[in-house]
């Protein structure tokens, strides 16, 4: 079921949202030091472009918490610039001061909660959705039926169609070869 760009926009915003606040709560507990606006401002503009080109269909979660790994470290790099400095980079081992441990869990933990918490709306909003459209395209389906055809439940099958054995068919069948008798074709003239 495709999606709506004003329904696409609404996805993308919420996940974009989700994404940088929860990577700006974490850098903030783990560096001591808050997000400069700027920074948090790009990062969610980034991911929102980002979100907006897969917001076309329901992901899963791997795909889900794939996009918040990478917007993690994406956002994690913009924000320690932000700082004028880079406090504890993602990869690193070391700590300096930063945390990069600390940082690295923080930024995993809030990928690993984002990501679920966001394939359980995804899920639900999904069900939602079809729902809507089942109920909405009733009218719909109601104005196409043909009179006089009996109209058939969605819920049950309908029974196939009973076929009889070409033999009880052909058992009534008379068979006569050639032109009837009192054709002109048979008397001579």
């Amino acid at each position: 079921m495709p999606v709506p760009p004003p329904l696409r926009l609404v996805r993308a915003t919420v996940f974009a949202a989700v994404c940088v606040l929860l990577t700006s709560a974490g850098h903030l507990l783990a560096s001591g030091g808050p997000v400069a606006p700027w920074t948090a401002a790009f990062g969610f503009a980034g991911v929102l472009g980002a979100a907006l080109a897969l917001a076309g269909h329901e992901r899963s979660l791997a795909t889900i918490l794939g996009g918040l790994l990478l917007g993690q470290f994406a956002l994690h790099s913009l924000f320690a610039a932000g700082h004028g400095g880079h406090h504890g980079a993602l990869p690193a081992a070391e700590d300096d001061g930063g945390g990069s441990l600390g940082m690295t869990a923080a930024h995993l933990l809030a990928a690993l909660a984002s990501a679920w918490w966001l394939r359980r709306g995804e899920r639900q909003a999904w069900r939602l959705a079809r729902q809507a459209a089942r109920v909405l395209a009733l009218p719909f389906l109601l104005v196409t039926v043909t009179p006089g055809a009996p109209a058939r439940s969605a819920a049950v099958p309908p029974c196939p169609p009973r076929v009889r054995p070409a033999v009880a068919v052909l058992r009534h069948v008379l068979v006569l070869r050639g032109p009837p008798a009192r054709s002109g074709a048979l008397s001579g003239a």
